[in-house]
């Protein structure tokens, strides 16, 4: 009504760009698995602070950022901004712990997937934060 996008797509946007992000990350599947089960990540945590207005009809640019951790705790950061001048719509983040099959908490990492994300932040530092940029303003 306002002509103004609803704030609850943002978080199908962060997921829709953390599973894009994922699926570079670890060679073209969505999912994270560990001998052939999946590996769950459920969102335990989540802020989005709304910088701006995104309107219906603007082009949405998303871009999906991710805080390498010690343990298989999972962080995402996410800045939505207008394409037509990259004025910031919204920035935020989600945390996820993961999950094996059978529900079981997942302590480490499988030293292939570890290897895949290591090589990964390493040929990729542009989608690599600590979070300093966006914690402040969330």
């Amino acid at each position: 009504m306002a002509g103004v996008y609803h704030h609850s797509n943002t978080f199908v946007w962060f997921e829709a760009g953390r599973f894009a992000l994922i699926e570079r990350m670890i060679g073209g599947q969505p999912m994270i698995e560990v001998a052939g089960a999946p590996i769950f990540a459920p969102v335990t945590r989540t802020r989005v602070s709304f910088t701006g207005f995104g309107r219906f009809g603007d082009e949405l640019r998303l871009e999906t950022f991710i805080k390498p951790q010690e343990t298989t705790k999972l962080a995402f950061y996410y800045r939505l901004t207008k394409a037509v001048d990259g004025a910031a719509v919204a920035l935020g983040m989600t945390e996820h712990v993961t999950l094996a099959e059978g529900g079981r908490f997942l302590f480490r990492w499988p030293e292939e997937v570890a290897e895949k994300m290591r090589t990964f932040f390493s040929e990729n530092p542009v989608v690599v934060t600590d979070g300093r940029g966006f914690d402040e303003k969330l």
